[in-house]
C-alpha cells in the first residue's frame, strides 16, 4: 500500500502536476491523522473495555466479602450479647444473700461472661484497591463513599474493643485474682488443666462489695460501645451488599 500511494507521488511530480500533487499530499496527510485518531479511539475502547470489566470483578468480589461479613458480624455479635448478660446477671446478683446467690452456678456465668470474642472480616478486595490506588476504577459514588466509611467505622470500632480488651484484662481481672476459681470457672470448657479447686474461695463477700459491681457496671458499658459501633457496621454492610448487587446502579 505503501509503494503504492508512493508510485502516485512519483507520476504527479514527473509530470509537472505540482498542484495536484500538493492536494493529494495534503489528503494523504489527512488520512493519516484519520487513522492515528481511529487507533486511538480503538486503544481508549479497548482500555475502557478492560477497566470495566475490572470493575465488575471488583464490585462482584466486594458482594461477596460483605456477604460473608454478614455473617461474621452476626457470629460475633450473639457472643457479645451472651458475655453481656452473663455480666449482667452477675451485676444483678451484687448484695444478693447467700441464699439466693448460690442459686445459681456463678462459676459457669463467670465463664461465660470472660468469653473470647473475634472477628475476621473479608477485607483483602478492599485492601487492595486501597493500597494499589486503583479505587478510582469504581465509578460508582455511592459504593467509594460507602468503602471510605467503612474504613473510618472500622477503625473506630477497633479502638472500642481495644479499650475493652484493655480494661477487662488490666483492671477486671486483676481485681478478681484473688476472689475466685479460675480453674472452676474452667470447668465449663474442655481445658484439661481446668477442674474444681480445693482452694476455692467463698464467692459471697465478693458480692457484697461496691467495687464488683463498679468494675462490672464499666466493664458492661464498654461491651455497649463496642455493640453500638458493631449495630453501625451491620447497617453499613447492608448498605455496601445492596450497592455492589449485580445491575444494581
Amino acid at each position: 500500500m505503501i509503494k503504492f500511494f508512493r508510485r502516485i507521488r512519483q507520476n504527479l511530480l514527473s509530470k509537472g502536476k505540482t498542484g495536484k500533487y500538493l492536494k493529494y499530499a495534503f489528503g494523504e496527510i489527512i488520512l493519516v491523522m484519520i487513522g492515528i485518531l481511529l487507533a486511538l479511539q480503538v486503544n481508549n475502547w479497548n482500555n475502557n473495555r478492560i477497566e470495566q470489566n475490572e470493575e465488575k470483578e471488583v464490585i462482584a468480589k466486594l458482594h461477596t466479602d460483605f456477604k460473608e461479613n454478614k455473617k461474621v458480624l452476626k457470629d460475633y455479635l450473639i457472643e457479645v450479647n451472651n458475655q453481656m448478660n452473663a455480666q449482667i446477671t452477675l451485676m444483678n446478683l451484687v448484695g444478693a444473700s447467700k441464699e439466693d446467690l448460690y442459686k445459681h452456678n456463678l462459676d459457669s456465668i463467670f465463664y461465660i461472661s470472660f468469653g473470647s470474642s473475634e472477628m475476621a472480616f473479608a477485607d483483602n478486595t478492599i485492601k487492595n484497591i486501597m493500597q494499589s490506588g486503583k479505587l478510582n476504577i469504581l465509578k460508582n459514588e455511592k459504593i467509594t463513599d460507602l468503602l471510605y466509611k467503612w474504613n473510618a467505622l472500622s477503625e473506630i470500632r477497633k479502638m472500642r474493643i481495644t479499650k475493652l480488651d484493655n480494661w477487662a484484662n488490666d483492671k477486671l481481672i486483676p481485681y478478681l485474682i484473688d476472689k475466685i476459681s479460675f480453674k472452676q470457672m474452667d470447668m465449663e470448657s474442655d481445658y484439661p488443666w481446668a477442674g474444681r479447686s480445693k482452694v476455692k474461695p467463698d464467692y459471697y463477700p465478693l458480692f457484697q462489695e461496691v467495687a464488683f459491681e463498679n468494675y462490672l457496671d464499666n466493664n458492661i458499658w464498654y461491651y455497649q460501645q463496642v455493640k453500638e459501633r458493631c449495630l453501625e457496621t451491620d447497617k453499613l454492610i447492608d448498605e455496601i451488599i445492596e450497592a455492589t448487587k449485580p445491575n444494581s446502579k
